[in-house]
């Protein structure tokens, strides 16, 4: 199983991948990743995902905890989180191959009840829903340059791959996604509004009323859920997003800094060097550097 469907994110990377390696896909959320090399550090606010490590490995850290991930590895988050990784194992003869799916609360709120009226999940054996999980993933990515058979069945693919996941040994904290008001639910809500609105003044007030929380425990809550607090959350979109203007689209660092929020060029350069580990002149001619090296 795991061969098959190495071999069908190969096929699909190698014509669909862009410079970076990652190949989007027709799927909403669902995207392939390939490299040939190790990489450097990524910072990412990544929403709730499911990720198959199918070759190659690759180093996370979330809320301050350090994982690797290798062949046959899922990477489960289910909480929107600021994490920092890098392809640490890949090659041109074994590259690094993976496949990331954005979880649906709305799917998994679906899935609750239904599994519900059955008299609740059946007993959860790691190692067989991971062969059911790989076979329906398998399945939608062979799907992926047959548009025609794609519309007809990716949603019921995508139902079972949640589905499936439910079932693992991470369906508890997968299942609480689709609980209106779990905390890890309602902070979403939140963390959504942060995400729409981070270039701009947020305040606190809004944000727990948005949670459908107190100010007290919606701090609480938050941190709990993302090891950070509102105003870091907010801090490192801006940053990772003005990272990205400057990376691709060649943003100078005082116009990238004025278009997430940043006031202060020089306070925007002190923050970015303390998250990136450069300022953001130096960072950018050394990701050009290690893009050279790759070529």
């Amino acid at each position: 199983m795991t061969t098959l469907l190495l071999d069908a994110v190969h096929r699909y990377t190698q014509s669909h991948a862009d410079a970076t390696g990652i190949a989007e896909t027709p799927v909403p959320g669902l995207h392939l990743v390939q490299a040939t090399t190790p990489t450097g550090l990524e910072h990412t606010v990544v929403k709730p995902l499911v990720c198959l490590v199918l070759q190659g490995a690759k180093r996370v850290s979330i809320a301050g905890q350090d994982h690797t991930y290798k062949s046959d590895d899922s990477m489960i988050v289910a909480t929107n989180a600021p994490t920092v990784s890098r392809i640490s194992e890949a090659s041109i003869a074994r590259p690094y191959l993976a496949v990331a799916l954005e979880l649906e609360p709305a799917v998994i709120a679906d899935l609750n009840t239904a599994i519900a009226t059955t008299g609740g999940p059946a007993e959860r054996s790691g190692n067989h829903t991971d062969t059911d999980l790989r076979d329906a993933v398998l399945r939608l990515v062979k799907l992926l340059d047959r548009p025609g058979d794609l519309a007809v069945l990716q949603p019921q693919l995508v139902r079972e791959i949640h589905y499936w996941l439910l079932q693992g040994r991470h369906g508890r904290a997968i299942g609480e996604l689709g609980l209106p008001d779990s905390q890890v639910r309602r902070i979403g809500r939140a963390i959504s509004l942060l995400r729409q609105c981070y270039a701009d003044p947020v305040s606190i007030e809004r944000l727990a009323s948005e949670a459908g929380m107190g100010r007290s425990a919606f701090h609480k809550h938050f941190r709990t859920v993302t090891s950070v607090t509102p105003l870091q959350f907010q801090k490192q979109l801006r940053l990772i997003e003005a990272r990205r203007q400057m990376l691709e689209h060649g943003k100078s660092a005082s116009r990238a800094a004025f278009d997430v929020g940043y006031q202060s060029v020089s306070q925007f350069s002190r923050e970015y060097a303390r998250l990136f580990g450069l300022p953001p002149v130096a960072a950018r001619k050394a990701v050009r550097r290690e893009a050279a090296i790759r070529d």
